[in-house]
């Protein structure tokens, strides 16, 4: 390939990143500030924040440890996957500390289930089961395993917790949305921001794959695939749609009293006249 082509899409996947990282970055600023307007975390999953608690805390370390050592097996981690997930991670301690802020112990709803917390104490009893092995005994060595083009370790481990993460934690949102047959509380601002965020995402990880298997920059061209990555645009993609079908196709916000007086009104003076 042809040094313009190179420059092209690098320069292609730079700006595929930082629109990324941009419209995800700002999709925790619609439900934050909903949160405070209303003085209320009504509406909103807890399981949801304990999933995304702990699944960005894995993959800011994936993210993090990709980007400094490129043979880990983590693939392509550009500059803007650490940017995205240590300020992912600060939002979700944002949002947790206003769920403590603005807890109603009333509201039935407003509790982290048993399923989320066995879930959560069975990936990161995993996770100290890894580093043991690896670390502690010195029962693995991850690196001896690229000869055989088998890479795992615990950093691979904690970037396939977010994915495992990324696809569970949705559904506890998606089936309160279902049993109170409403999105209130749940700002859609969010998860049209984290559909164009996915798209952009996915969109960066088609690009470096490409430019990688153009032009040998690494020891193997399969190195550059970052499948985590991949994974996780597909089901953020997947479940913004199931939402935005919720939103403004299933549940959608009744009228409220004076919308409904005021179209009465002008219905009867465009009757009179």
């Amino acid at each position: 390939m042809a040094d313009e082509d190179c420059n092209t899409l690098c320069y292609l996947s730079i700006t595929f990143g930082w629109i990324y990282f941009f419209a995800w970055s700002f999709s925790f600023y619609g439900q934050i500030i909903e949160n405070y307007r209303r003085k209320s975390v009504s509406g909103l999953s807890f399981d949801f924040e304990v999933y995304n608690f702990l699944g960005f805390t894995s993959y800011s370390v994936y993210t993090i440890w990709g980007y400094y050592d490129h043979n880990i097996g983590t693939g392509d981690v550009s500059i803007q996957d650490v940017v995205f997930a240590t300020h992912a991670w600060l939002m979700t301690v944002v949002t947790i500390i206003q769920i403590f802020i603005y807890y109603d112990r009333h509201d039935p709803h407003q509790k982290v289930s048993y399923v989320c917390i066995t879930i959560s104490i069975c990936l990161v009893w995993g996770a100290l089961q890894i580093i043991l092995i690896e670390d502690i005994l010195k029962m693995y060595d991850p690196h001896v395993t690229k000869e055989t083009k088998f890479v795992f370790n615990s950093v691979i481990y904690l970037g396939w917790c977010k994915v495992f993460i990324s696809f569970i934690k949705y559904i506890p949102q998606v089936i309160s949305n279902w049993r109170r047959k409403s999105t209130k509380g749940w700002n859609i601002h969010n998860i049209l921001l984290d559909f164009t965020g996915g798209m952009f995402s996915f969109g960066q990880n088609i690009v470096d794959t490409i430019r990688h298997q153009s032009v040998i920059i690494h020891d193997h061209q399969s190195d550059a695939l970052n499948i985590a990555k991949y994974a996780l645009s597909f089901v953020s993609i997947v479940f913004d749609i199931i939402f935005c079908i919720q939103h403004f196709i299933l549940y959608r916000t009744p009228e409220s009293e004076e919308e409904k007086k005021y179209k009465t009104l002008v219905s009867d003076i465009e009757t009179k006249y």
